[in-house]
């Protein structure tokens, strides 16, 4: 047995690589989770004015705009811990510390404080995920990233029933600081499998991969690959993802309270989003990229249809708004499976870590952009126009993505014809 097969022998196994992913991203996702499935509504029955409550959504900006610190994660490491170990552990330990100060601060009594650490929170585990989110290109085989991107989305959903549901019913009988040490203590646990595992070794050493350590947003962003597959990424998402996040809205114009809306999401939608997202996972991984990517658009543009007839009717049965939310919940893990398992593709490299996070800030900006604008055009249009208008413009983004993929594919076609024509 030679030197190389000894060490594939060694190589963690997939289940190995898996369970560590799980417990990463569980730790970002359950108190995030708290933050924004729970805080908004925390904060409203303790008489925090609307204007408050929508300052929550905010913190959502470190997340979009993590890309700026991207690179410097890549470059700075304390190389006895690990290139990725330097950040992940330490950084989820500030989390858990911020959110043990972040219990001495109720939001009925000390908003401004409270905000304050919950957004420097936001940032951690922004940041954290930059880490992380390298470290799983890192050591992802090809053929495991579909798995791996299941997780980190069934991880969100996990985050929104346990940090968002669970613990919103706890609070009434536990309050807030109580709930926020739990949230530590809980990230704290999460970190331990971190803390106490030998960093694996890249599959893509620097000298395999593409560019140059310490690559910049620029360069990445200027790299070939990754000019062809924005339009690929981000054409047919964009509007779906407003398409989704309008359905809740919808529900409520047609008589559905708060209390109806999260009972539908708490016991169908959110259960039915983290089944699917494995299903999608398993899916993808049978049928490819570019087939997932035609089922996922086409069932995008059916659901805008179907929605412009119950906006016309004014009247939605329960269990068809229960379908509704689910079908969305199934349709965001899809398509984050889809487009994760995407950026790894093109982010693998020494600079891993930098790619995702461009690819990801972009694949959230342009949605959250386009949202405000999307809103004006509802009150003006009514939701009837809104989904004609997106259901056409979701259209167009598989157009634009189906277009680009062929093109790539005769790309590849000619490429392939040319060496074998050398040979």
């Amino acid at each position: 047995m030679n030197s190389a097969e000894t060490g594939r022998n060694k190589e963690p196994s997939k289940l190995f690589k898996l369970s560590l992913l799980a417990s990463m991203y569980l730790c970002q996702a359950i108190p995030l989770g708290y933050v924004f499935g729970s805080l908004p509504v925390i904060l409203r029955e303790q008489g925090v004015n609307l204007k408050a409550v929508g300052a929550v959504f905010a913190l959502h900006l470190p997340w979009a705009l993590k890309f700026l610190c991207a690179s410097w994660v890549d470059r700075k490491y304390i190389p006895a811990l690990g290139r990725r170990k330097s950040w992940i552990f330490p950084l989820q330990w500030i989390g858990a510390a911020l959110l043990v100060l972040v219990s001495y601060y109720p939001p009925g009594e000390n908003f401004t404080a409270m905000y304050v650490l919950l957004l420097m929170l936001s940032w951690v585990m922004a940041t954290n995920d930059i880490a992380v989110d390298g470290y799983a290109t890192d050591i992802l085989e090809e053929n495991e990233r579909p798995w791996g991107n299941s997780i980190q989305s069934a991880a969100r959903f996990a985050g929104l029933m346990l940090g968002g549901g669970v613990m919103l019913y706890m609070n009434s009988t536990f309050g807030w600081q109580p709930l926020c040490l739990f949230l530590a203590a809980a990230v704290f646990s999460f970190s331990l499998p971190v803390l106490f595992h030998r960093e694996i070794d890249p599959l893509i050493t620097k000298s395999e991969g593409r560019g140059t350590h310490g690559e910049g947003v620029w360069a990445f962003l200027k790299r070939k690959e990754v000019v062809k597959v924005l339009p690929i990424l981000i054409a047919p998402t964009a509007f779906a993802f407003t398409s989704v996040q309008m359905r809740t809205p919808l529900l409520v114009d047609m008589g559905f309270d708060s209390r109806s809306v999260g009972a539908v999401l708490m016991h169908y939608a959110y259960p039915a989003g983290l089944a699917g997202t494995f299903l999608s996972g398993w899916f993808l991984h049978r049928v490819g990229g570019q087939a997932f990517l035609r089922v996922f658009c086409s069932t995008v543009i059916l659901l805008a249809g179907y929605t412009v007839f119950v906006a016309r009717t004014g009247v939605i049965p329960y269990w068809q708004a229960a379908l509704l939310l689910s079908i969305d919940n199934i349709l965001i893990g899809a398509v984050m499976v889809w487009s994760f398992t995407l950026m790894m593709k093109v982010s693998a490299g020494p600079n891993a870590g930098t790619g995702f996070a461009v690819l990801s800030s972009l694949f959230i900006i342009v949605p959250m952009a386009g949202s405000p604008l999307f809103g004006h055009v509802g009150d003006v249009l009514g939701m009837e126009g809104l989904y004609i208008l997106l259901g056409l413009l979701c259209f167009a983004g598989f157009m634009v993505a189906e277009l680009a993929g062929r093109f790539e594919g005769k790309a590849k076609l000619s490429r392939t014809v040319a060496d074998a024509a050398e040979l």
